[in-house]
């Protein structure tokens, strides 16, 4: 079994998810000053961050917005000093942004005997690009980027090394506020969704060397 510090497992999470979850996917990036027709839409990878998403002010010089992204959050842990293994349960919000539906976005089928099946896609341009309809269909991108990260957990054993506790389950759900198991959150035009999972890793029980005189 692997040992892992508590910074080496998040870390590592961080990595993983980035690696196997981020990569797959495009989400909206946001613009808080332009929502609707005259957004230009820009599709970029979300980004896996320890502990805290970032300020715009901080963020690494890459890292386009500090949403789309999933959090890894580190909730409680269990050490079993006799098995010398460590439980550590962390907890992924996921965050997106989508005010609507831009034409610029879509793809249309027209007929095309040279595509497969006969049909092909395209984007709309001119005029008809500009159109936009302001709804609320963005939790689709949220639980599409839960589809896929619950889907690269389930079918993981292992996020390099640190074993996936299955047999205690993935937890997951929308965030509700505080003390209203049924008033979920509405950030409109962000959403967001969490998944709760447990990690096992070794631990040492090397004595430290300011103490090894006293025993």
């Amino acid at each position: 079994m692997i040992l892992s510090t508590l910074k080496g497992t998040i870390d590592t999470a961080v990595e993983w998810l980035n690696a196997n979850v981020c990569s797959k996917i495009s989400l909206k990036l946001p613009d808080d000053y332009k929502n609707d027709a005259d957004y230009d839409v820009v599709m970029v990878n979300p980004t896996a961050f320890p502990l805290y998403i970032p300020g715009k002010d901080r963020l690494p010089p890459n890292i386009a917005a500090p949403i789309p992204s999933i959090c890894v959050q580190l909730m409680e842990g269990d050490d079993d000093l006799i098995g010398h293994k460590r439980k550590i349960q962390i907890r992924l919000c996921l965050a997106c942004w989508n005010p609507g539906t831009h034409s610029n976005e879509l793809f249309l089928p027209r007929d095309d005997p040279d595509a497969l099946g006969g049909v092909s896609y395209y984007r709309v341009d001119g005029e008809a690009a500009q159109a936009y309809t302001r709804n609320m269909d963005g939790w689709k991108d949220s639980i599409n980027f839960a589809d896929l990260t619950l889907r690269e957990l389930e079918n993981a054993e292992y996020l390099d090394g640190i074993r996936i506790v299955k047999e205690d389950g993935i937890k997951f759900g929308q965030f509700v506020e505080d003390g209203d198991d049924e008033n979920v959150w509405d950030f409109y035009p962000y959403w967001h969704f969490w998944i709760r999972l447990t990690l096992e890793t070794g631990i040492s029980h090397q004595t430290p060397a300011a103490y090894e005189n006293y025993l």
